[in-house]
C-alpha cells in the first residue's frame, strides 16, 4: 500500500470515526445533558461539576502510560482496538443501568454511573496516543487541518438536531428515562465510531527509538518536558485555557435558575454550540493547513473568551434567551478552533522519533486542568457564581498571553 493509500483510506475511516464521536458527544454533552443529568439525581454543585469534567480528564490523564506503551513498537493499533471493547461495554452498561435501575435508586444510579463512565473516560485516554500516532504517520501536515475539521463540521451538523430532539426527549418521558434513550442513541454512534477506526491501516515502523521498558519510556519522556521550553509554555497555556471548563456546566444552571429558562429550553442550547462549533470551521481548517496552528489557538482562545463575559453580564441583566446563546455559540467555536490548533500543533513541534511520549506526556500534564468544574462548585459555593465566572476569564487572558509566546515551527 502506497503513502497516499495509507492517507487516502486513514483520511476516511477517521473522518467516519470523528462524525459519530462528535454526534454521540452531543448525546453527552458535559456543558448541557450531563449536568442536567447528575442534577436529576443531586443538588450538589461539586458532583455537577466533577460529572460534567470526568471524560476530559479520563481522556488525559493516562496518556502518558499509554506513550510509554507503544513508543518504539513498529505498531500501535492494537492497542487502540484493545480499549475499544472496553469502552463499548462501559458504556452498554450505563444505558442499561440508566433505564433499568431508574429514579428509585438514584444513589445506586449515581455511582453506577460514575464507575461505568469513568472507566469508559479512561480507557478511551488510552486509545488516545495509537490514534494521534496513526494519524501523524499517515495524515501530512497539510491535510490534517483538513482530516479534523471534516470531523468536526459533518459530526457538528448532524449533533445540531440533538438539542430539540433532547428537548422532546425530556419533554415526553420520565426521569431517568429520558436519559437512557439519550444514552442509548450515543451508545449506538460511539460503537459504529471505534469499529470504523479499527479497520484503519499503519506503518509497521522500525523505530529510531527502541523499546526500553514502561518506566524508562516515562522517564524519557518526563525529560522533554525539562528540556523543551516550548512544550512548557504549551503545556502552561492548555492548562489556563482548560480554566473554561470550571465555568462550562454552569452556563445551563444560571440560565435554569437564574434567567428562569426551562430545563427542555436549556437543552436546546447545545444547538448554538454546534453552530458555533460548525460556524467557522473551515477557516479555523484553512489557518491550521494553509497559515499556522499557533494562530489558530489564539484565535481559538479568543472565542473563550466571550462565554464569561456573557455570563457575568448575566448575572446582573437577564439578556434574554437568545444573547445568553452566545455563551454557548463561542464555546463551540472555541471548542473547534483552539482544540484542532492544540492537537496539530502539538503534532508539528513533536519529532518523529519521540511522538508518543511528547504528545502522551502534554496529555497527562495538562489532565488535572480538566478537573477544574469540581474547584467551579467550590468556588460557587463559597463565594458564588460572579467570583467563578471572573477567574475563569482571568485565566483564559492568561492563556492567551502564553499562546503568543510559543514559537512558530517552520513549514519549509
Amino acid at each position: 500500500m502506497t503513502d497516499e493509500n495509507y492517507c487516502r483510506r486513514n483520511m476516511v475511516l477517521g473522518v467516519i470515526n470523528g462524525i459519530l464521536f462528535n454526534l454521540a458527544g452531543a448525546f453527552i454533552h458535559s456543558g448541557t445533558l450531563i449536568p442536567l443529568f447528575i442534577s436529576g439525581l443531586t443538588d450538589s454543585k461539586i458532583l455537577i461539576g466533577f460529572f460534567a469534567t470526568i471524560e476530559s480528564f479520563g481522556w488525559y490523564f493516562p496518556q502518558l502510560l499509554s506513550g510509554a506503551i507503544v513508543s518504539g513498537r513498529a505498531k500501535t493499533l492494537w492497542l487502540y482496538n484493545r480499549m475499544a471493547v472496553l469502552r463499548m461495554i462501559c458504556f452498554g452498561g450505563i444505558v442499561a443501568l440508566t433505564l433499568f435501575v431508574g429514579a428509585d435508586e438514584p444513589f445506586l444510579l449515581l455511582i453506577g454511573f460514575g464507575v461505568l463512565f469513568t472507566t469508559y473516560s479512561l480507557s478511551g485516554g488510552i486509545a488516545g496516543v495509537p490514534f494521534m500516532e496513526i494519524v501523524g504517520r499517515t495524515i501530512p501536515i497539510n491535510k490534517r487541518g483538513t482530516f479534523f475539521g471534516l470531523r468536526m463540521f459533518f459530526g457538528g451538523l448532524l449533533a445540531i438536531a440533538v438539542g430539540p430532539l433532547a428537548k422532546e426527549i425530556i419533554d415526553t418521558y420520565d426521569f431517568p428515562v429520558d436519559f437512557g434513550r439519550l444514552f442509548g442513541m450515543a451508545f449506538v454512534c460511539i460503537t459504529l465510531g471505534l469499529v470504523s477506526f479499527s479497520f484503519a491501516k499503519e506503518y509497521p515502523l522500525v523505530q529510531e527509538r527502541p523499546y526500553g521498558g514502561i518506566m524508562n519510556n516515562i522517564r524519557a519522556g518526563l525529560a522533554i518536558y525539562r528540556s523543551d521550553a516550548n512544550i512548557r509554555k504549551l503545556v502552561i497555556s492548555r492548562i489556563l485555557s482548560f480554566f473554561y471548563l470550571m465555568a462550562m456546566p454552569f452556563y445551563v444552571i444560571v440560565a435554569t435558575e437564574r434567567l428562569g429558562i426551562s430545563k427542555a429550553m436549556a437543552a436546546t442550547y447545545l444547538s448554538f454550540e454546534m453552530v458555533g462549533y460548525l460556524g467557522l470551521n473551515f477557516l479555523w481548517a484553512w489557518l491550521s493547513n494553509y497559515i499556522s496552528n499557533k494562530q489558530l489557538m489564539k484565535w481559538g482562545t479568543f472565542c473563550l473568551l466571550v462565554a464569561p463575559v456573557v455570563a457575568i453580564v448575566s448575572l446582573f441583566a437577564n439578556p434574554g434567551y437568545f444573547i445568553f446563546g452566545l455563551a454557548f455559540f463561542f464555546n463551540g467555536a472555541a471548542a473547534s478552533g483552539s482544540g484542532m490548533g492544540f492537537l496539530n500543533y502539538l503534532l508539528e513541534v513533536s519529532d518523529d522519533r519521540d511522538r508518543p511520549l511528547s504528545i502522551g506526556l502534554v496529555h497527562t500534564l495538562i489532565a488535572p486542568a480538566a478537573l477544574v468544574s469540581i474547584a467551579g462548585g467550590v468556588v460557587i459555593e463559597l463565594f458564588g457564581l460572579a467570583a467563578m465566572f471572573a477567574i475563569t476569564l482571568g485565566c483564559l487572558i492568561i492563556s492567551l498571553l502564553y499562546v503568543t509566546r510559543l514559537k512558530e515551527p517552520s513549514r519549509i
